[in-house]
């Protein structure tokens, strides 16, 4: 989401440079609109699993207790160059937020985005660079939030953002704005 100032939209809107999150995010949407549109009971059906099933966030010293400062250690994970640490602070890496947020997703669907948020972390700590995070806003989902950044790329006023959950405490990334 492009912003004049933080926390205020701007009409226009600009796209992220990281095509595989996107698809990832845009694979769980799809999914969980097209299973509660087909009177799926998501009650009934089966959880995803993770190849992550404990937090090693804290562990490492990466702050989630807030939308911003996961941004910030979200960032900073990605510097690392471990997808396995990135993916601890993704949504899809902790089985209670997948089968919360992503709970249309098949296992094999759900291993797939894991494995490009992986594959995309040198690219990911690229676009992030730099980043300087503002003042979260409410999300495009209820109990979701955008964290507004710029990077040293960024051109004017725009502002792009990613997107966290809450889940068990933590915030977690779930996916940029579209």
């Amino acid at each position: 989401m492009v912003m004049t100032t933080p926390g205020t939209p701007s009409p226009s809107r600009r796209r992220s440079s990281w095509p595989w999150v996107v698809v990832g995010a845009a694979a769980a949407v799809t999914l969980t609109a097209c299973s509660a549109a087909d009177g799926t009971d998501r009650d009934t059906a089966e959880a995803p699993t993770t190849t992550t099933t404990t937090s090693t966030a804290a562990e490492s010293g990466y702050d989630l207790s807030s939308p911003q400062a996961a941004a910030e250690s979200f960032a900073a994970a990605a510097e690392t160059g471990s997808g396995d640490e990135l993916l601890e602070l993704a949504c899809v890496g902790h089985a209670a937020c997948a089968s919360e947020h992503a709970a249309g997703m098949t296992d094999a669907e759900l291993t797939e985005v894991q494995a490009t948020i992986r594959d995309g972390v040198y690219e990911l700590a690229d676009h992030l660079e730099g980043a300087e995070f503002t003042t979260p806003v409410d999300g495009p989902a209820p109990g979701t939030k955008d964290v507004p950044y710029r990077t040293p790329k960024l051109t004017g006023d725009a502002y792009l953002t990613l997107t966290f959950a809450e889940s068990d405490g933590d915030w977690l990334y779930l996916q940029p704005s579209a």
